[in-house]
């Protein structure tokens, strides 16, 4: 099955937008060479690769252990292709001023694209990957999702404004108006799938902790009137999380492991966490 990168749709559209027309098979090139670097840094970090393919209309890379990386590793993984472009950049200006060729300066131009591109943070971009990790690293894992869905629909909108400026002076460019569109509509189904992320995530710690060994813990005080699904968002995906629910008086009245806060989801849904230790008390009265 031919898998198109969802990567190279808004790529191409800026070269179009750039008035890259005659260039693009060489951006295809050079776009090509971007995710397999990627791929050769996540072969590096021993990730399992689990679809990498390179076709004439792209290329598509797919990690089944992105999650169980640290921060760090994350950040220099989805770094690793707009640094390559940023380093071909520079080779490639460097060149020029001894072989000024239409080749070396095509390339140049389209690596310092790419560069800029994809380090914009915007879904689903490198440099949103880099916004989202670095954000996540410092505050709960959801707000820094919320965060970054919510600068990346300004990226969008600053594309719908330049589109807008663009017709008032007499000039339609579809090319804009098609990228702007693919990064909100991107970012509407990331910022959706937020919570299943978190879900997901916490079912992958086990093998996490099967590979090293150990994980680390984070424990956080939560008012009992509080449902479960806002707890869920305070999940930090590279610990083990464990809840003290405290009452109007801060006495704690429980405390819950996060393999605990998901059955209890599936389970009972979402209700308060006042309701779920009623309900947990009651059963141990039986």
């Amino acid at each position: 099955m031919v898998k198109i990168s969802k990567w190279l749709i808004p790529q191409v559209l800026v070269f179009l937008i750039l008035g890259f027309k005659s260039k693009i098979f060489l951006a295809f090139l050079w776009i090509i060479l971007h995710e397999i670097t990627h791929y050769i840094v996540a072969k590096w970090m021993k990730l399992s690769v689990d679809n990498f393919k390179i076709h004439p209309f792209g290329t598509s890379l797919e990690l089944s252990d992105f999650d169980e990386l640290t921060h760090k590793e994350e950040i220099i993984l989805s770094i690793a292709g707009p640094f390559f472009n940023l380093l071909m950049f520079g080779l490639f200006y460097m060149a020029y001023k001894i072989v000024p060729t239409e080749f070396v300066s095509n390339s140049m131009e389209i690596n310092l694209v790419l560069f800029i591109f994809n380090m914009l943070p915007a879904y689903p971009l490198d440099g949103s990957k880099v916004l989202r990790t670095v954000l996540s690293s410092k505050i709960f894992y959801k707000k820094a999702h919320i965060i970054t869905s919510y600068i990346s629909y300004g990226v969008g909108g600053i594309g719908f404004l330049l589109f807008a400026y663009l017709l008032t002076i007499h000039k339609f460019n579809l090319s804009i108006l098609l990228t702007s569109c693919f990064i909100v509509y991107i970012t509407y189904n990331e910022k959706r799938k937020v919570m299943y992320i978190i879900m997901g995530d916490i079912i992958k710690k086990r093998s996490r902790l099967t590979k090293r060994k150990y994980i680390y813990n984070k424990s956080i005080s939560v008012y009992c009137k509080l449902g479960l699904i806002n707890v869920l968002g305070l999940v930090d995906k590279n610990k083990f999380n464990s809840f003290f629910i405290l009452d109007d008086d801060l006495k704690v009245m429980d405390i819950i492991h996060e393999d605990e806060l998901i059955e209890a989801l599936k389970v009972h849904g979402n209700i308060t966490l006042e309701e779920y230790i009623n309900l947990k008390n009651s059963w141990m009265k039986k």
